[in-house]
């Protein structure tokens, strides 16, 4: 376990410098590495496996519906309906009718997407097991707090002439250093309610002298400083509206907590709140009539590729993966390739145009869950609440640009989440932990 929890860490270490490489060789490094550290934490005690089962069973449904429909995207259908036209025009320009149809226009993409998907879900689950142990969860927290304030460093930085150059030139839209900076903001608002809960449960809460909680406070107030700063480089404001939205979850939960609210109350004020919020926020977005692409802040010429590829996709998606070639027919003769405006678009195209409302139910139950347990939790809340709030930033973020499709934000995401599902309940409570019965 031990092994596997520094292998989980030598991961995340990495991520700063993953950013700057990038491409395919991050995700075979994402890829190995996750293998290695899945095969070390599934050699854990029976009892440990037992309770990480336990938390992650509700999720079953929820982590297989993506593989069946990659799989019956790849797999040749009778039904003419469900295939993409691709193939009908092809089977009679090669004057074969004995073609097979399949929904996705390239399976091999299809099914190295399948590939990296059970890759993040792999990352996700070694999380779960790995950080039921609160001292690793914490060693965890304070690494991803350290890599997502270091990648917003990095993208600072790179904007000095100094440094100018030491991150690739990407599009607004593919920018991965706009969702490390908001995480950062997240990761480093976690560290301080730690400090706070620490000092409520360990001195008089009168006593607002401590070094050590000022210390924890001042360097994550820094962190969350220097996330702004990026985010404020990329000139996102919307981006910067919503990760105040996570913060604003994370006082939220805390608020709750301190005046005993139950969970069952608590939800019905959180979603009031974010209807509110969506209320204010869709129409406007969407005012222009352009669906999901209204909530992109990109200039028209790069988001009309997907405009046209959007408005021609298929009812059950193109495929996964199949974005890049695709688009190669909608682009100008000579025309760089233009990269999604955002995942939510791009898995409108891949997926099919239910796909981001299937997202946003599905990450709704990743939010709940840990909202629960963020609420009903001790003082280790934080965990939870972190990673609620991130559910809701990331969700958010993925309308606004497709950062979300590296695989090292990816990463991030599936280990803070693993990481608030491991710490939503106690070691020794178990599922029925509740709010009367909280403890360290």
């Amino acid at each position: 376990m031990l092994i596997a929890s520094w292998l989980l860490i030598a991961l995340l270490a990495t991520a700063p410098i993953l950013a700057i490489i990038s491409g395919s060789f991050a995700q075979h490094v994402i890829s190995l590495a996750t293998a290695t550290v899945m095969a070390l934490a599934i050699r854990v005690p029976e009892a440990q496996i037992a309770s990480s089962a336990k938390l992650l069973k509700q999720f079953f449904l929820v982590l297989l519906l993506p593989v069946v429909w990659m799989t019956f995207q790849i797999f040749p259908t009778s039904t003419s309906s469900l295939a993409n036209p691709i193939w009908s025009a092809t089977s009679i320009a090669l004057n074969q009718p004995s073609l097979p149809g399949r929904i996705s226009v390239d399976p091999g993409a299809t099914l190295h997407s399948l590939f990296l998907y059970l890759v993040d879900v792999s990352l996700l689950v070694s999380t779960v097991i790995i950080s039921r142990d609160r001292r690793t969860a914490e060693t965890i927290l304070f690494v991803l707090c350290a890599v997502t304030t270091l990648m917003s460093l990095e993208f600072l930085l790179s904007r000095l002439d100094s440094f100018a150059g030491i991150i690739p030139q990407t599009g607004a839209a593919t920018n991965l250093f706009s969702a490390a900076a908001a995480l950062a903001v997240l990761t480093n608002g976690a560290l301080v309610a730690r400090a706070l809960e620490r000092h409520l449960h360990q001195q008089n809460m009168h006593n607002l002298a401590s070094p050590q909680l000022w210390a924890g406070i001042f360097s994550a107030l820094l962190g969350i400083a220097v996330a702004f700063a990026a985010l404020a480089a990329l000139q996102n404001h919307t981006l910067v509206a919503v990760t105040g939205y996570g913060l604003t979850v994370l006082v939220f939960i805390a608020a709750v907590r301190r005046l005993g609210f139950r969970f069952w109350p608590s939800t019905l004020l959180f979603l009031v709140l974010a209807v509110i919020a969506s209320a204010i926020s869709v129409p406007h977005a969407l005012s222009g009539g352009l669906g999901l692409l209204g909530f992109v802040n990109l200039p028209p010429e790069a988001v009309a590729p997907a405009k046209h590829l959007l408005s021609d996709a298929p009812a059950w998606g193109n495929g996964l993966g199949t974005f890049r070639l695709t688009s190669i027919a909608y682009q100008e003769f000579g025309a760089v390739l233009a990269p999604p405006p955002s995942t939510a678009v791009l898995m409108a195209i891949e997926a099919g145009r239910s796909a981001s409302t299937i997202l946003a139910a599905l990450a709704a139950q990743f939010v709940l869950v840990n909202f629960r347990g963020a609420v009903q939790r001790g003082r280790d809340s934080f965990f939870a609440a972190t990673a609620a709030a991130s559910i809701v930033v990331v969700l958010c973020e993925s309308f606004l640009d497709s950062s979300l499709s590296n695989p090292t934000i990816q990463a991030i995401v599936a280990v803070i989440v693993g990481l608030g599902l491991a710490q939503s309940v106690g070691r020794t409570s178990g599922a029925n932990h509740s709010a009367a019965g909280r403890a360290p």
